[in-house]
């Protein structure tokens, strides 16, 4: 019911407001991540408005790029020695989006051509990723790059056309934004790009936060600002359980 309210109020405020070409919100612009958090479902809704260029509201596609803060990912190549398998090679992705999400009202291949999307660096396969090989930066080998793909896309962390951006009428859209319990911390960027005819028309962007709060941003702060310290004070806390259980298992 909150949902469909908030709707209306979207599309009464974007009705009354001077026209423009593209108008979006998401039901929640801040996360907080607690020791109970499981992930959390948001509602990004958007208009398209009466513009110059002419976008016709019965006649454009919506695509919609959620990309997470960028953090190291490392990928390896397994191979067998003898009986046994064991890791042969590797490859640093040193700035890898920690999330990213493409949702779309037709399939991509139906929007526009590759070239389109990677003007724009719309999908996994036009991110503009780059690796450390040990001996300098370098293009990523096709393989490590398609295993980064499938990898974080297990975790729930890359989502490549897996939701559905709705029409649903006078100008107005909608997609579902889905976020795993293992999301990073960071700030978000949402973006929405009108096509029409294959052509990018109109494009808009909002910023999403995610961020730690209570115990869990103590912990984590204390954590990336004395790590040395943080990891003294796990082996200890680590050594104190261990010898507290030895000393009620004698009892």
């Amino acid at each position: 019911m909150m949902r469909f309210l908030g709707l209306i109020l979207f599309a009464a405020a974007v009705l009354t407001a001077p026209a423009q070409a593209l108008v979006t919100d998401l039901s929640n612009k801040r996360i907080e991540i607690r020791y109970s958090f499981d992930g959390a479902e948001l509602i990004l809704f958007g208009a398209v408005g009466t513009t110059p260029i002419d976008i016709r509201r019965e006649d454009y596609d919506v695509v919609i790029v959620v990309r997470g803060p960028e953090s190291p990912a490392v990928v390896r190549r397994k191979g067998k020695a003898g009986v046994i398998w064991v890791n042969q090679d590797q490859m640093l992705f040193p700035h890898a989006p920690g999330y990213y999400a493409v949702a779309a009202s037709r399939s991509l291949s139906e929007i526009a051509n590759s070239i389109a999307f990677a003007s724009y660096g719309i999908g996994f396969q036009n991110l503009p990723l780059v690796a450390d090989s040990g001996k300098g930066l370098m293009m990523p080998d096709p393989e490590f790059r398609d295993a980064l793909f499938r990898l974080r896309s297990s975790e729930g962390l890359y989502r490549q056309e897996q939701d559905q951006v709705t029409i649903i009428n006078q100008g107005l859209f909608r997609t579902d934004v889905h976020l795993p319990a293992n999301v990073p911390v960071g700030e978000f960027v949402v973006e929405t790009f009108i096509f029409q005819h294959g052509s990018m028309r109109s494009r808009n962007r909002i910023t999403l936060n995610v961020d730690k709060e209570g115990f869990e941003r103590a912990a984590y702060n204390f954590a990336h600002g004395f790590p040395l310290l943080y990891g003294l004070t796990a082996v200890l806390v680590a050594l104190t359980a261990g010898w507290l259980a030895g000393v009620l298992g004698k009892k």
